[in-house]
């Protein structure tokens, strides 16, 4: 009797045991689906922002010693329209103005952080941000007779901080982008006379 029970708690011990050992692998495997379903590439910052066409363009220099204190009004046109795959992000994005430079008809340079913004844009639209920037020490030559056609702005590059929100994650994305527009159809009135005057800009911001 009693050697009959210490053998049927042997075999009961060796196939608890052997039970446990083929159980582990199972368990593990249990365990590491879950992760590897969850685990998801994270978004990368979209390259789809460019400059929208047909906003006006409005400048006023006031003029001292050759130098003008420039500043300009215009609604800054950016397009997503080109954006592949909308459903990577929440269609909601926030356009963070961080530097402005302006190129003249002479090729002269400025740069400006006076007049920058912050506005939200839609992901697969073209999205308008207001832009009042001042640019100062701009070169004007003299020129009495108007119109004036010495110097005048041609083209507006903006560096922007695009805050866009990935999906599934809803991991946020700080993304530096640097659009540029072209001043078209440009008319200067004004005039420039012993190195003072007023000179006032209109045109048209065209794709850069």
């Amino acid at each position: 009797m009693h050697n009959h029970n210490v053998s049927n708690s042997g075999i009961d011990r060796r196939t608890i045991t052997k039970g446990a050992a083929w159980s582990l692998p199972v368990l593990a495997a249990a365990v590491a689906a879950p992760h590897a379903a969850a685990s998801v590439e994270p978004p990368v910052c979209p390259e789809c922002f460019t400059a929208g066409i047909g906003a006006a363009f409005t400048a006023q220099a006031v003029v001292l010693n050759n130098r003008g204190a420039l500043a300009i009004t215009t609604a800054l046109n950016v397009s997503t329209q080109s954006c592949a795959d909308l459903s990577l992000f929440q269609p909601v994005y926030t356009a963070i103005m961080t530097n402005a430079t302006l190129t003249m008809t002479d090729g002269s340079e400025y740069t400006s952080t006076a007049g920058l913004g912050t506005g939200v844009g839609t992901f697969g639209a073209i999205s308008a941000f207001n832009y009042n920037g001042l640019f100062t020490g701009v070169n004007y030559p003299n020129d009495a007779i108007p119109p004036y056609g010495r110097n005048a702005p041609a083209r507006l590059c903006v560096d922007f901080t695009m805050v866009v929100v990935g999906l599934p994650s809803l991991l946020e994305l700080r993304c530096p982008v640097t659009i540029c527009w072209d001043v078209t159809n440009m008319v200067s009135l004004g005039t420039v006379i012993l190195g003072a005057g007023t000179v006032n800009h209109t045109g048209i911001m065209a794709a850069g």
